[in-house]
């Protein structure tokens, strides 16, 4: 089977670009030939203002890569094309590109960009459906958008022009969504329900961890220093519970809060003896901590989609404590973790001050955790789900071209 796989990287590399490393790499590991068109969101030294803006207008869609996806699959030949993140420098005109050359297209769904310009369901810190299924002229309004109203117009313009092209009717043959939360919130903004089928994200399988949670004292998180990840709820949870007098709170990542935490846990009096932040460190690293957590957390504020950080935990055993937000709650059921209302800073501190106090408890659920990863979240389960997928959407494009009537004389 020949893949081609299409993505756009992010600014500051996070769970998304580590998913379609690991994708790529689990395909080839079996024996598929993938090519990769990959492009980055990092603007070059030669980008200009002009040159900066007509990447904004094209991000609707762009001729110049629907001719790029096109010659690509004229030269590759493959049996399918899997698209990622198209956003800002691909644009979905990749997706018709696949099309014009006989290709079938599979996109992967990691945030809700086709319905919502910041992808979170986000507005003034909130959670908002105002513009699911509608055109976002709200989301403009608000800036919704890195707070633009420029660039809010251009990821708005995406969205009208590939709604009023069809694009996600007749170019994309099979959606995949990382839960079913995520796929219900995918329907009720319009994509087609036979069209949207669930895969859930996997991490590779470094063996069972020998120490249990409880021999250690250390609350982990691991993510992106952004408002919608909830870290401020997380210190002062921390500081609300009186928690440095008996362990660690670790806290792993960058982004653009970074400085603001940690001015936040001084205004707290959080020991930075007892509270460090780490910054963003190698895959590696962030597991070895995390192999020796007493429990992950992932306060997160608003919807996600499947965090990478939830499956790494599960399989190095170890308990995770989330908001009961999105798929979260789906996610993480009683016996693998522990769920306490968004943006509740005691909740979480009651939910983080029982696992400290029950060392059995962390093991039980630890323990469970790595059987959950066991059962569902491996990279042989994750190949066979995936190859499934392909071959599916690979057949039902066959089928459709067969039944498609063939031109006849008749016909003039």
């Amino acid at each position: 089977m020949r893949v081609l796989v299409i993505h756009n990287r992010y600014r500051q590399y996070g769970g998304e670009d580590s998913v379609v490393e690991s994708e790529v790499a689990l395909l080839r590991q079996n024996g598929v030939e993938v090519r990769e068109l990959v492009v980055d969101n990092d603007r070059g030294p030669d980008d200009s203002l002009l040159d900066l803006a007509k990447i904004g207008w094209n991000s609707a869609w762009s001729s110049e890569s629907h001719k790029l996806v096109a010659d690509a699959c004229g030269e590759f030949q493959p049996d399918v094309a899997h698209v990622h993140n198209f956003w800002l420098r691909w644009s979905p005109s990749v997706h018709r590109a696949c099309q014009s050359q006989g290709v079938p297209t599979v996109q992967t769904l990691h945030n809700f960009r086709l319905f919502c310009l910041n992808g979170l369901y986000k507005a003034d810190g909130e959670v908002c459906l105002e513009c699911s299924g509608k055109t976002p002229w709200r989301g403009v309004v608000n800036r919704c958008y890195r707070d633009s109203f420029i660039a809010s117009m251009a990821v708005a313009r995406m969205i009208v022009v590939n709604r009023m092209r069809g694009t996600w009717d007749k170019d994309v043959d099979t959606f995949i969504a990382l839960s079913e939360h995520s796929r219900q919130m995918y329907i009720d903004g319009g994509l087609p329900e036979d069209r949207v089928v669930v895969k859930g994200n996997f991490v590779e399988d470094s063996g069972t961890v020998e120490s249990g949670p409880s021999k250690s004292t250390e609350i982990l998180f691991a993510g992106r220093l952004a408002p919608e990840k909830g870290a401020e709820v997380l210190l002062e949870a921390w500081a609300h519970g009186g928690f440095s007098s008996r362990a660690r709170l670790t806290i792993i990542g960058d982004g653009p809060l970074g400085a603001q935490l940690k001015n936040r846990a001084k205004e707290l009096g959080l020991d930075e003896l007892r509270v460090q932040f780490l910054g963003q460190r190698p895959v590696g690293e962030v597991r070895a901590r995390m192999s020796q957590a007493r429990a992950v957390v992932i306060p997160s504020l608003f919807f996600e989609c499947f965090p990478r950080t939830l499956v790494e935990a599960f399989s190095l055993g170890r308990p995770v404590i989330a908001s009961n937000i999105g798929a979260l709650s789906e996610l993480v059921t009683e016996d693998v973790g522990m769920m306490f209302p968004a943006k509740n800073a005691p909740a979480l501190a009651q939910a983080i001050g029982r696992l400290l106090d029950k060392p059995d408890h962390a093991d039980r659920l630890g323990r469970q955790a790595r059987e959950l990863y066991a059962s569902k979240y491996t990279p042989e389960l994750a190949f066979h789900a995936l190859r499934g997928i392909y071959q599916q959407t690979i057949e039902k494009k066959r089928g459709a071209m067969v039944r498609k009537p063939a031109f006849s004389a008749a016909c003039l």
